[in-house]
Parts: C-alpha cells; structure tokens; sequence
C-alpha cells in the first residue's frame, strides 16, 4: 500500500536518513522499529508532510506523492502526543475536529466506544489519564475515516494495561481493513502487535520481513550464566548454536532451526555454567548488529 524508495534526509551535518526503502502492505499492523534517534520519527514526518524537503520516493496505492498533498486525506496520524482543549469535554473536542474536517457528528460515538470513552465522553479532558488521551487522540485521527493510521510511540509512558487496551483497539482495526503502522523501540510491542516490520538503526534500514518469516529463520535465546569462559566454550561446540552477544552474565545466541543438533533447553544440563535459558525476540538480533 505505501512504498519508501531511496528515502534520505540530513538536518545540517546529520543524516538522519540514509536512503531507507522498504514497503508497507495493505491490511497490516506495520513495526517501525529501531532505538531513541534511529530516525523512526523523521520517516513518520515527511510522510504526514510535516517535513518537506527530503530526497527519494513515496508511492501509496502506487501513485507517486508529490506537490499535490491529497493523499493526506487517506491517513490518521499521532504524530506527538494528541493535544486538546482540556477545559472541554472529550466530545466536544472531536465536535470541533469534526466541523473544522467536514466530518459527520455520528461518527463520534462509534469512535468513543471504540476506544473505551463513550460513558466518559462529557468529561473534561483535563480529567483523562495520560492513556485515555491517547485513546481519544486514536479516536480524533480517525474521524475522516481514513484508510492508513500513522501512530508515533503510541504506548510511550503507558502502564500494562493501558498498552493492553492500545493494542485491543489496533487488533480491532485491522480486522475492519485499515493499515496501520506503529513506531516504536519495544522488540515485544512488535512481537506482540504487528504483522510485518522494518528495523532502523542510525539512519539505516537494517532488515525489512513478516515477522511469521523471521521467526521461521532462526530461533534466539538469552542465556544467564555463571561463568562467561566456559559457557562460551561449550556453546562453540554446538553446530546449530551461534553467540552474536555477550557480557560478563548472559550470553545471546541463535540456533539455525534447520540444523538443531542440541536442543537448547538441554543445554544447561550439560554444563554447570549456565543457569537459566529464556526464549528472545528474533528482532532481538537487529539490535546488537
């Protein structure tokens, strides 16, 4: 639904994009993935045309975005955190979005149940929890109907259950037919939430796959050891096992699943150097490259 091609961006001597491509398919919950300054925030920018000077090619349904800036009417987006007028109501807030779109005003309950706010939709914004304006900003980017929703670190500063409720409504979402796609630094966000993903680091765009496809590559673990010495030592003489991290009390390593010579849980019963082996992310693995 939307490609990048050859994306690149420098803010004085910093490049913040180093020609990034990848794509984005329709119907997916799409992972921007990649540390603090990786350039996630940059990519979501030039898209919602906040940044407009940038080098490469943007396609959306195959056509080229340009001068003409209509496209932006198929997209949400949560950009940085949702403001309001928090002496308003919640309803209010989406009345006046809705006058100043064109948008219809029966669209505001289905959207305030959606995201859990229809029994609290007459109180005051300033009342809300920080999760709760998320959840109406969801709601605010959704008015139009739009067919892409664009979310910036969605569940930054998010307790559990407010990351829960953020992800009950995407899931809900892409069973409607929209396309989303979320930035963010967390490997089990990503795990837990989307289909596909493309990981950034420094500018540069390490891997891009369905996750269903990384998963079938590899499988990777974090081993907690004992002793960093001979921990490494044996796990060399494992075929299928490779360390790609490690540090005085853990170890992470992959095992190419075609070859699965050791089972890996059986590992510790071999050595008195490792004492516990937990499964990890294959997303894991992007970043300690």
């Amino acid at each position: 639904m939307i490609e990048f091609k050859n994306i690149s961006k420098q803010f004085n001597k910093n490049k913040a994009l180093d020609n990034i491509s990848f794509k984005i398919p329709e119907n997916a919950i799409f992972g921007l993935l990649g540390p603090n300054g990786s350039g996630k925030s940059t990519l979501m920018r030039i898209l919602a045309n906040l940044i407009t000077e940038w080098d490469g090619e943007i396609k959306f349904k195959n056509k080229k975005l340009n001068s003409d800036k209509s496209y932006l009417n198929n997209f949400g987006f949560i950009i940085e955190s949702p403001s309001f007028y928090e002496y308003l109501s919640a309803r209010k807030n989406l009345e006046i979005l809705c006058r100043l779109t064109g948008t219809h005003f029966r669209t505001i309950n289905e959207l305030l149940d959606l995201v859990n706010l229809l029994n609290r939709s007459e109180d005051k914004v300033s009342h809300f929890s920080y999760g709760m304006k998320q959840r109406l900003g969801i709601a605010q980017a959704l008015l139009h109907d739009p067919q892409v929703l664009i979310l910036d670190e969605p569940n930054n500063g998010l307790d559990p259950f407010g990351i829960n409720q953020i992800a009950d409504i995407l899931f809900h979402l892409k069973e409607k037919g929209k396309t989303i796609c979320v930035s963010t630094h967390s490997l089990n966000e990503v795990d837990r939430l989307c289909s596909d993903v493309a990981i950034i680091k420094n500018g540069k765009l390490l891997k891009s796959s369905s996750i269903e496809n990384l998963h079938n590559e590899k499988r990777f673990y974090r081993l907690e050891i004992s002793h960093l010495d001979n921990a490494v030592k044996f796990i060399k003489k494992q075929k299928s096992i490779d360390i790609i991290y490690k540090q005085k009390n853990s170890i992470i390593v992959s095992q190419n699943i075609k070859k699965n010579d050791i089972k890996i849980d059986l590992i510790k019963d071999k050595t008195n150097s490792i004492k516990s082996i937990q499964r990890e992310s294959p997303l894991i693995q992007f970043f300690y490259a």
